[in-house]
């Protein structure tokens, strides 16, 4: 079974402020609810209105879905990080993978629902982007890839 650890800011190097939240996970596909879990009490935490939540819920389990998959290609066990850092008028989550990465302006995501039907994973970033347009999609210095969005404290700023 996989593991997850929730640390304070001041728990693991990734952290830069002190009222950040972070969750490291193993990807597995278990692990997809803890993620969920995290991020809904992470906006709780901060305030979110809860018109929000069921959306983010989501956003989250798509990007760590994908996340999974790219360290599942590259046969890694490294940690999924999940990162709820509070921002002007909401939260920042971002989801941060070691896999091989893509190119963000050539990657392109169908706009129609897959011929076998909608599950977990199956409609990714293009999902993402309509829940949160301001989504953003960057290369790791290292490796890997880091899908960013906020996530507005009231469902008025959405």
């Amino acid at each position: 079974m996989g593991r997850a650890r929730l640390t304070d800011a001041g728990g693991t190097q990734r952290v830069r402020g002190s009222d950040e939240l972070v969750l490291e996970i193993a990807p597995e596909a278990e692990q997809i609810r803890t993620a969920r879990l995290f991020a809904a009490a992470a906006a709780r935490h901060f305030n979110v209105d809860e018109e929000r939540v069921e959306d983010l819920k989501v956003a989250i389990s798509e990007a760590c879905t994908n996340s999974f998959r790219a360290h599942q290609s590259a046969n890694l066990a490294d940690p999924v990080v999940v990162v709820a850092a509070p921002v002007e008028n909401g939260v920042r989550y971002s989801v941060v993978d070691s896999g091989d990465g893509f190119d963000p302006g050539s990657h392109a995501e169908p706009e129609y629902t897959p011929p076998t039907g909608i599950f977990e994973g199956s409609l990714g970033l293009a999902l993402i982007r309509t829940l949160f347009p301001g989504v953003e999609i960057t290369r790791n210095a290292g490796r890997g890839m880091t899908v960013s969005f906020v996530v507005s404290a009231s469902a008025g700023d959405a």
